[in-house]
């Protein structure tokens, strides 16, 4: 497994180089390693078990090397053979292709372009409904949305829009509008968060330009930060939104307006207090759930995990993952799209663990009871930026112990750490 870290370089006071490149090996209950490494000084470090982990996986980092130099890639996003870095502290985006030849990967920058708002924090590729790619960047800075069209050699090229926010919230990192997730629906609209407002913008294309139709506003003090999709049992699907100041996650139903022509005009808000309230333009809140974060809590990021990525890794879990997890009462199979959220907690250093039946959310415990159900575990390091899950394995980002902590997951949805391995300031994963 090969993995790509960006994260907070010198301009910011931190470490990161650039992107680097883990070359990983999972050596499943010593077994030998299906990857290969032609050097044996390469291996820089190898983590057994750990912190009561009884599947005694190994990890091992055969390999690490700086691919790109850059200023403080904060994000990453993967299209294809094609990498695009989100340069925070100098407000640009990079552009870089993945090239892989004879087992050697490399990162070839094609362009870098400034973004018109202020701080860069996240971005991710949308295809309008003309078919054209753009690469949509939230500017935590100043609130603001950048749209920049993907050009033929796939780099992105100047900023085309620039869609303001407005607004604030009642806490004193909410004093004006903070951007800071983008995340397109299957059905081509797109959202963002905005941190700062306590809102969730709704987005259209009309003739390859994006317009600003609609926004969910949140309880204040929310503090919207990301969001994930969510698959739902009828085959549809739902968004995540995680709670920064509110330690929360809350889930958004979403009428999918495949083929419907959006009304553009004024912007039409409604404020979600409740479950079940109505929302924007299809939209509406149904579930928020507490994460049980101490004072001075942040929540930060959510991983989800299909229950089946679990069972395949563990083949002896069927049964415990059926009376533990509450996903499936007895003698029904537990649901298509069931599986396990993960959440980080910054502050408190812990991950928090929800089921998810492909409808809802559940605590597996009240917040305060001890151990992985109720109060969760700690993510191995300090302040984890990001969680994301690869296979049956959760990685944390933890940017303040410059670390990499991993994760196995059991069948019932426990993590269990069976790694750390060194990193520069890290914010992101990704998996080539």
């Amino acid at each position: 497994m090969d993995i790509l870290v960006g994260g907070f370089g010198p301009l910011n006071g931190q470490t990161c180089k650039g992107v680097e490149r883990f070359a990983l090996t999972v050596d499943a209950h010593n077994a030998s390693s299906t990857a290969k490494c032609e050097d044996k000084a390469e291996v820089e470090r190898e983590v057994e078990g750990g912190n009561g982990c009884n599947d005694s996986d190994t990890i091992r980092v055969l390999r690490r090397d700086v691919l790109a130099e850059l200023p403080s890639p904060t994000w990453l996003e993967r299209d294809g053979d094609m990498l695009y870095a989100v340069l925070e502290n100098t407000g640009e985006i990079a552009s870089l292709r993945i090239e892989c030849d004879d087992d050697e990967l490399r990162l070839r920058e094609l362009r870098r372009v400034p973004v018109q708002g202020d701080g860069p924090t996240h971005a991710a590729i949308a295809v309008d409904d003309e078919g054209q790619r753009h690469l949509v960047v939230a500017d935590y800075g100043d609130g603001s949305i950048a749209v920049h069209p993907i050009g033929g050699d796939g780099g992105a090229m100047q900023g085309t829009q620039l869609l303001r926010g407005e607004g604030h919230g009642p806490l004193p990192a909410q004093a004006g509008p903070h951007a800071h997730w983008v995340l397109p629906l299957p059905d081509g609209r797109v959202l963002t968060t905005d941190l700062g407002a306590d809102r969730i913008y709704v987005h259209q294309w009309d003739h390859g330009v994006l317009h600003r139709i609609g926004a969910v506003i949140l309880a204040p003090g929310t503090g919207p930060r990301d969001m994930h999709l969510m698959p739902a049992n009828d085959g549809g699907w739902c968004v995540a939104v995680v709670g920064e100041w509110g330690d929360s996650v809350t889930l958004l139903a979403c009428d999918d307006v495949s083929g419907s022509s959006a009304e553009h005009g004024h912007e039409r808000e409604l404020e979600c207090e409740h479950e079940h309230a109505a929302g924007s333009d299809g939209i509406r809140v149904v579930q928020t759930i507490d994460l049980g974060g101490d004072p001075g809590d942040q929540a930060a990021s959510l991983a989800y995990v299909p229950l089946a990525a679990a069972l395949a890794a563990r083949p002896d879990g069927s049964a415990r993952a059926a009376r533990s997890s509450g996903s499936a009462r007895s003698g029904e199979s537990a649901p298509t799209a069931a599986g396990f959220a993960y959440i980080g907690l910054r502050g408190s250093e812990r991950i928090i663990t929800l089921s998810w039946d492909g409808e809802r959310f559940a605590r597996l415990a009240e917040p305060e009871t001890p151990g992985w159900r109720g109060r969760g575990i700690l993510c191995g390091g300090k302040r984890p930026r990001q969680l994301v899950a690869f296979d049956a394995l959760l990685f944390a980002a933890d940017e303040t112990s410059n670390n990499i902590a991993v994760f196995n997951l059991l069948a019932t949805g426990e993590p269990r750490e069976c790694a750390r391995f060194d990193a520069n300031s890290p914010t992101v994963i990704v998996r080539v």
